[in-house]
């Protein structure tokens, strides 16, 4: 009785096994770390995606400063029940702000920027959705 128990516990544990769920970065791609971050250019709109339920969780931007100015950063997720939250980070990697998105038709961010590569780490906590983002020069 007791060898079909442990058989049948092992059957299950390998059935478990093969039926795993995708992982949170399965099918990122580069931008899943800094190291693949994309570039942007300042002034132009960007769209993309993320996506726990697919294995996106997690997409990396960056944009150049060339000199010292004043910069905002405007982003806005379609779902806002996704978690949506953008880190914006130092060309150092260091974080400077953390902004989880909620309900609304936007959200923006302005700091003072010195020349240099900034980082934006997008991320979902929970199914998925696209998001829009634009780096400026406010006037």
């Amino acid at each position: 009785m007791w060898k079909k128990r442990v058989l049948g516990i092992g059957l299950c544990l390998m059935c478990m096994a093969g039926c795993e769920s995708l992982g949170p970065e399965a099918n990122s791609g580069d931008d899943k770390d800094r190291l693949g971050a994309i570039e942007i250019k300042i002034n132009d709109l960007v769209l993309d995606y993320v996506s726990c339920v697919d294995g996106d969780k997690t997409d990396w931007k960056y944009f150049t400063v060339p000199y010292e100015t004043r910069i905002a950063v405007t982003f806005a997720f379609d779902d806002p029940t996704s978690g949506g939250t953008l880190v914006i980070r130092k060309p150092t990697g260091e974080r400077m702000f953390e902004l989880t998105f909620v309900k609304g038709p936007r959200m923006t961010q302005e700091f003072d920027a010195v020349p240099g590569h900034y980082y934006l780490e997008f991320f979902c906590e929970s199914f998925k959705s696209e998001y829009t983002v634009e780096v400026s020069i406010p006037q």
